[in-house]
Formats: C-alpha cells, structure tokens, sequence
C-alpha cells in the first residue's frame, strides 16, 4: 500500500513518513485509535517503507521490489507478527490442530520472549526489523513487563508498531516508551468515496458511511439484510415469555467486538422507534425497510420506555468500548430492556 493510498489519517500518515525519511525512526510507535480506522495497514504500510529497495526514499514503499511483496505476503523475515493464538487461526495463519488445548485469546509471555530472542538477532534481508503487535492490549501482564526490558533496551535497527483500540489498558510504562500515533474516525466523505469505488451505489453508500461511525471495515462488511435479521431477532428475544433468547444472543454475540455492534445497532434501532413515535416520514429512518415493524413497536411502547432503552445502549457501548465482557454487557442491555419494556 502506498502512503498516498492511505485516506482520512494525513496527521498520522504525515508522523510516520517523516520519521522514515528524516531517518529519525522512534524503537516503538504505540498506534492507537477505533476499530476499522487503518491502524494495522498504516503499521504495513510503514514496515514496507522501512525495508523498500527503491533508492528514491520519497518513492518508498513502491509495492513493486522483493522487499515489499514479500511483506505484502507476510513472508518477509525481518517483519515479525504478534497476534494471539485465537487470532491466528481466524485469519488463517493456523489451525486447532497446531495448538494443544483451546486457543488463547491473550498474547502470552512465552510469544514475547521468542519475539525479543528473534529482534535480537541481525537483520537477514531488510534495513530494519519490524514487529507488529496486535492487538497490543491482548498482551497479559507478564508479556507487557517482558516486552518492557526489551523496549527499555532495544535492539538496534528494530522498530516495534503496537497496536491498540484500547491503549490504556497497556502499562503506563509501555505507553511511555512508545511514540504515540493516534487515529481518529474516517470522515464519512471518505467512506462514501470508498464505498462508491467498490461499485455501490452513491445514495447507499452515504448511508451506510454515515452509519460506521469512522470505521472502514464496518462500512465495507455492512449488510443491510443481516441488520434487519439481527433487529428482528432481538425484537424476537424481548418479547419472548423467557429470558433464554435473550441469553441465547448474547453468546452468540459474546465476543466483544461483536457485542459492540450489536449494541450500536441496537442503539440505532431504538433512535429508529422513537423518531417513528413522533409519526416522521421514512426518510430520517435509517431502517427504513423496517418501518411497519417500527411502526408496530412505537405504537405499543411508552416513549419513557425507549428513552431508557436508549441510555442503556448508550450505558453498555461505554462498557464495551472500555473492554468490558461483551456476553456480559449484552445480557444486561438485553435483560434491563426486557424489564423496561415489561413494565
């Protein structure tokens, strides 16, 4: 990916392109910001530039030498990556079969030792060895104080990228040693560009960019069938005779990312029911296919009732966003609006 390719994130594209080319490269970069806003290709992109052969440094990374499609790859033995066990096999990079007993969900001490004893080894192709942490936060607290001695005395020619949606859950010492590059929400203008070059239509693309919320990922891997199949089963669990749908999605969803944009679309849903109380035409929905089912739950539902379903979502998207269990927040979000809306 060239820099140029890189939108709505010119601070942090600016931050480390300069440091590359003024040979002022900080031993470890803390990039930090909410899901889907590039961080992990900002972090490739600069593992790419590090190691380019083009001789222009400007041009770097040219997409086009060994260097940079082996990292492209993932085959480039001085870009060394850090993720858990359960990431790995999600992405592919392993199998159950690799592993003995269940899969972790942290990065352990015994990953981040073998990651320093590689780093501390010279260099075999590229100018300067990499290592992508990710997620940073995944890091147990043992790993994070192992990786500490390591940041304290780095390597030379080594680089570390930490990346991190929740950095504060990283040790105060870690964040202070890291040089920190922070990424905001992407500007919906450019989502919809995105969208819009990927094929879809100008009109749905600025709805769906206006709904992501800055994120990328969430604006390309949106489906407006699988959100009306999520809001009609939640609706489904609310008003069962018991609480075993409702405990039923939240394990389904449990994973916290997951649970996180269940809960923002529950939240958008329940904006949806109450713009739908005060009789407005389908254009301010944001599900507007859904309005006969809309329709039907405002007529029913006392506009107190989904004010506070509205600060419930607004509660458990809070709780999320600061790592909480997302079966746990889900169950309460989905448990509490069955009380408000019992009565």
């Amino acid at each position: 990916m060239r820099w140029e390719s890189i939108i709505g994130q010119d601070r942090a594209v600016k931050q480390l392109r300069s440091a590359l080319e003024r040979d002022h490269v900080h031993h470890a970069y803390l990039l930090a910001g909410p899901a889907g806003t590039g961080k992990e290709l900002i972090a490739r992109t600069f593992a790419q530039a590090a190691n380019c052969e083009d001789a222009n440094v400007a041009a770097r990374p040219c997409e086009k030498c060994e260097h940079c499609r082996a990292i492209e790859r993932g085959n480039f033995p001085d870009v060394q990556l850090v993720m858990p066990q359960s990431e790995l096999i999600g992405r592919g990079f392993a199998s159950k079969a690799d592993l003995e007993g269940a899969p972790s969900k942290e990065i352990r001490v015994d990953e981040i030792r073998a990651l320093s004893k590689r780093l501390s080894l010279a260099a075999l192709r590229g100018r300067r060895k990499i290592a992508l942490v990710l997620p940073a936060d995944a890091m147990n607290e043992r790993a994070q104080n192992t990786l500490l001695k390591t940041l304290e005395e780095p390597p030379s020619a080594t680089t570390f990228l930490l990346i991190s949606e929740n950095p504060d859950a990283l040790l105060p010492t870690i964040r202070s040693r890291c040089a920190r590059v922070q990424l905001g929400p992407i500007p919906e203008r450019f989502l919809a560009g995105r969208l819009v070059r990927d094929g879809v239509a100008p009109a749905e693309a600025s709805e769906r960019a206006a709904r992501a919320q800055g994120s990328f990922s969430r604006a390309l891997e949106e489906k407006q069938g699988g959100r009306h199949e999520l809001l009609q089963d939640v609706e489904k669990a609310l008003a069962a005779s018991d609480e075993r749908p409702s405990l039923d999605l939240a394990e389904i969803f449990g994973e916290r990312g997951a649970a996180l944009e269940v809960a923002l679309e529950v939240q958008a849903w329940t904006r949806d029911l109450l713009v739908a109380q005060t009789g407005a035409p389908d254009e301010v929905l944001e599900l507007r296919d859904l309005r006969p089912l809309a329709d039907e739950i405002a007529g029913r539902t006392a506009p107190p009732v989904l004010l506070g379903q509205a600060a419930l979502c607004a509660e458990v998207i809070e709780a999320l966003e600061q790592n909480g269990n997302g079966r746990l927040q889900l169950e309460r979000l989905f448990l509490k609006a069955r009380e408000l809306r019992n009565g």
